[in-house]
């Protein structure tokens, strides 16, 4: 979401650009306020409903409880059980029965191996996804934690050692290797007299799916309990992330609730006047979880149960001496206590991941309202890029097919759009170009008007004159063909930061497309401003005055350079190649469009004087 400040930015710059001279007196313009910042329209909506039950150990018990096992409990061993398979790595901890670690290690898609964020060409960091922080707390935050709302039941349940079964080997930890084709069945086992509880959980892993099976038995005094709350997160993401950006989102609660995708940031959770760190969000739950920009981890109960329940807690967070807030966010998602099979998906938040993962998970849960893809968020103009994203990302990965390469694709893509949007750009040079023609008429009568009496005689005329020129010369008949292209720039910025396609694609001196350059001076920013600025000079303007287009063709470059400074690499690129196109065809255009030619008489005006019959011009005469 918060991507909304760069659709501002543009449509802000669209507007100043082909409007100003319209919007404002025709004298030099004076700088006016810089625009207000828009709230965020997640941290001003006001919950739906901010009743908490008392989830999780964390939320019913005392905060420094220590997790050590319970003794009321049959003994059992503190065992950590490993899991390697082709696609990720996984840590399953006896205590709670908890995930401690969730390495991702491919693209099920691609093949292409998949690092952090925090790593190099040179040195590669594995892709972590459990928060190491949340890990450290006491009690201990870990996805896979079970709840019923009871602090004496949640305190046993996330304090106690779990027996295992499905292990070769009765003690110690255990490893676990999964070649493709294989899955495995591990059972966590847990018995306590003096509750009278009996869990049993059950997650099967396979090799060649980033989806694990869940059930889940909860019995107590012999009976079913109602309900269990399973834990998704904290904070499911990239853990290597050094600084969260405008272009880098932290991890943020999403769900599909009723029939609508519910979107969660953690600062607005944590700063909610009526219910701090708490919010429960009512209506049946189809899936629920937890991811950053790139990855998630969602949990889809056997069935659709109520209760959903987000949690965050902050904390101060400190990487090259610049400190930063931080959030611990997690999602408690209901899930049956019978034994049911639900499901968990833990993996990348990519368009044909998620559409084969759903595939699946409609099968597994037996409905088909299950679509993994309302984890993207597509902003704003959803409805606008949705439909351009997915067909952009086909023709990208056609194109990179036959190249090799992401980043000539990207340039190939920029030069095709450009093209086809040649005669748009033609007629919007002509339409300025008439424009600035008639604005020192434009001016004239805007001054005569001004000075002007309401019942003057000759105001109407005037005002007629000039709707007239208006109208003949009317900025926005080339203003409004060019918009149709900003469609394909959104969509291509969804395309590249919800694409695991473009992360870790290198081209040339970029090591990675979905982020911005590595090094203190950004090269591609710094072309893209300079060309658009060349770009800016050359192109006609409603306005004919000096000043105002110099104005316009430097301050707008610097304003954009401002907003992307820190954008993906991908998104600068098709920007620069763009602007380089646009030099081209903008060049092309005034050579054909020159003042005289425009000026010159045509065939067919009444203005020109053809020889008459008999004149002395004739030749013969």
């Amino acid at each position: 979401m918060q991507q909304k400040r760069l659709v501002i930015a543009l449509l802000i710059s669209t507007a100043i650009l082909f409007l100003w001279s319209y919007l404002v007196p025709v004298k030099p313009p004076q700088p006016d306020a810089t625009p207000a910042n828009q709230p965020s329209p997640q941290q001003t909506a006001t919950p739906q409903s901010t009743a908490v039950n008392s989830p999780a150990p964390v939320l019913g018990a005392t905060p420094n409880a220590s997790p050590a096992p319970i003794d009321s409990v049959s003994a059992a061993p503190h065992r950590v059980v490993s899991i390697k398979t082709p696609l990720y790595e996984a840590k399953l901890d006896t205590l709670g029965a908890e995930a401690i670690s969730w390495i991702i290690k491919k693209n099920k898609d691609s093949g292409q191996e998949i690092y952090s964020v925090a790593g190099d060409k040179k040195s590669h960091v594995p892709l972590e996804l459990i928060s190491q922080e949340g890990l450290k707390r006491q009690p201990r935050e870990a996805p896979l934690q079970l709840t019923i709302g009871d602090p004496s039941v949640d305190k046993v349940l996330a304090g106690t050692n779990y027996s295992v079964d499905g292990l070769d080997n009765v003690t110690g930890d255990a490893e676990l290797t999964l070649t493709a084709g294989e899955k495995k069945r591990i059972t966590f086992l847990l018995n306590d007299k003096a509750t009278g509880l009996d869990v049993v959980k059950t997650i099967v892993l396979d090799a060649d799916n980033y989806i694990a099976d869940l059930e889940v038995t909860i019995k107590r005094g012999g009976q079913i309990v109602p309900q269990a709350k399973v834990r998704v997160g904290p904070s499911i993401g990239d853990q290597g992330v050094k600084s969260y950006t405008f272009y880098s989102v932290a991890p943020e609660a999403v769900a599909a609730v009723g029939d609508k995708i519910e979107r969660h940031l953690a600062q607005a959770i944590n700063e909610n006047k009526n219910s701090p760190d708490r919010l429960t969000i009512p209506g049946p739950v189809d899936w629920g979880g937890i991811g950053d920009t790139y990855f998630a981890m969602v949990v889809v109960p056997a069935r659709k149960l109520d209760g959903l329940d987000l949690q965050t807690t902050q904390y101060d967070y400190s990487a090259n001496g610049h400190p930063e807030k931080r959030y611990l966010l997690t999602a408690w998602v209901p899930v049956p206590t019978d034994g049911s099979r639900s499901a968990i998906y833990t993996g990348p938040k990519d368009h044909y991941l998620l559409t084969q993962a759903s595939t699946q998970l409609r099968q597994i849960a037996g409905r088909d309202s299950i679509d993994l893809e309302g984890l993207i968020d597509f902003g704003w103009f959803s409805w606008m890029s949705r439909p351009l994203a997915i067909p952009i990302l086909s023709s990208i990965k056609w194109l990179q097919k036959l190249t090799g390469s992401y980043g000539v694709a990207i340039i190939l893509f920029t030069i095709v759009i450009y093209s086809l949007f040649f005669p748009l750009k033609w007629r919007s040079s002509k339409s300025m170009k008439k424009a600035q023609k008639l604005a020192p008429r434009m001016k004239e009568l805007q001054e005569k008007i001004k000075g002007m009496k309401q019942n003057d005689p000759r105001l109407k005329e005037l005002q007629v004159e000039q709707l007239r020129l208006m109208k003949e010369g009317n900025p926005l008949g080339g203003c409004l063909p060019l918009l149709i292209q900003m469609p394909f720039l959104f969509a291509l910025y969804r395309a590249i930061t919800i694409s695991l396609d473009f992360r870790q694609a290198s081209f040339l001196w970029l090591p990675d497309l979905s982020a911005p350059e590595p090094y203190f001076i950004h090269i591609l920013p710094i072309l893209m401003a300079v060309t658009m600025i060349v770009l800016q000079l050359i192109t006609p303007a409603p306005s004919a005055d000096p000043l105002q287009r110099k104005m316009m063709a430097v301050g707008m470059p610097l304003f954009m350079l401002y907003v992307l400074w820190s954008a993906p690499s991908g998104l600068l690129l098709y920007w620069l190649v763009g602007n380089i196109v646009g030099f081209a065809q903008q060049f092309i255009i005034n050579k054909w469009t020159n003042p005289e030619a425009s000026e010159a008489p045509s065939p067919e005006s009444p203005n020109k004087k053809t020889p008459k019959k008999g004149s002395g011009t004739a030749k013969g005469t």
